[in-house]
C-alpha cells in the first residue's frame, strides 16, 4: 500500500488501521505538509513505514524545467529529512507524471521513481466500497496500491481491504521491503511492482 499527498488531517486514523492490521506502508509525503504535522511523520517512521519524496508543490515535472525538477525533489527531501533524520530514497512523481528527464533527475537526487501496478482511483468522487472492491477485486501479488491520505473516504475504506487481504494471505510491505530480494531500488529507474509471484 502507498499513500501520496500527506500527511493531513486523515493520516492518523489510516495510521491506526496499519497499526491494527500489523501492517506498513509507504507514505509519499509533500515536503511542506511534514513541516505542518511533523508528529504525524514521526509515527509513520516509528511504525516502520517508508516515506517517500512527493515534491513541494505537487507539479507535473514532465512540464517544468529540469532545474525546477531538482529544487522540487531536493526541497521535499531537505523538508522530510528535517522532521525524520534521513533523506528519502523514492520518488512518486505526482499525477504519476514522469519521463526520461524527471527519471534522470531523479537518479542524481539520488532518488528510485516508485509508480504503481493497481490504481483504484479513490481520486474520483466515488464511494469507500467502490475503492474497497476495486482493490480487492484486482490485487496480485507484488503489487504496488495507489491510494492518497488526503481523502475522508480512505479510512473508511482501508480497514475492509486490510481484513480480506490479510485473510487471503497478503502481506503487506513497503516499497523497500517488496525489492530486497531483487537487490534493492536503484536512483532513477523507475518500478512499477514488485516481484510477481
Amino acid at each position: 500500500m502507498t499513500f501520496d499527498d500527506g500527511p493531513t488531517q486523515y493520516t492518523p486514523a489510516i495510521l491506526r488501521s496499519l497499526e491494527a492490521h500489523h501492517a506498513v506502508a509507504t507514505f509519499f509525503v509533500i515536503g511542506p505538509h511534514a513541516l505542518l504535522r511533523p508528529a504525524v511523520v514521526r509515527r509513520e517512521q516509528r511504525d516502520g513505514d517508508a516515506i517517500g519524496d512527493h515534491t513541494v508543490t505537487h507539479p507535473h515535472l514532465t512540464a517544468v524545467s529540469s532545474a525546477r525538477i531538482l529544487s522540487e525533489l531536493d526541497g521535499a527531501a531537505r523538508d522530510i529529512a528535517s522532521v525524520t533524520g534521513h533523506r528519502p530514497t523514492l520518488l512518486r512523481p505526482p499525477f504519476g507524471a514522469y519521463n526520461l528527464r524527471v527519471s534522470t533527475v531523479a537518479r542524481h537526487a539520488g532518488l528510485a521513481v516508485v509508480m504503481w501496478s493497481l490504481d483504484p482511483r479513490d481520486w474520483k468522487r466515488i464511494t469507500p466500497l467502490v475503492i474497497e472492491q476495486r482493490v480487492i477485486n484486482r490485487v496480485r501479488p507484488g503489487d504496488i496500491v495507489d491510494l492518497h491520505d488526503r481523502y475522508a473516504r480512505i479510512p473508511r475504506a482501508l480497514p475492509p481491504i486490510l481484513t480480506d487481504l490479510a485473510g487471503r494471505g497478503y502481506t503487506f510491505v513497503t516499497v523497500p521491503q517488496l525489492f530486497t530480494g531483487s537487490g534493492g531500488t536503484q536512483p532513477g529507474v523507475v518500478y512499477h511492482h514488485g516481484p510477481r509471484v
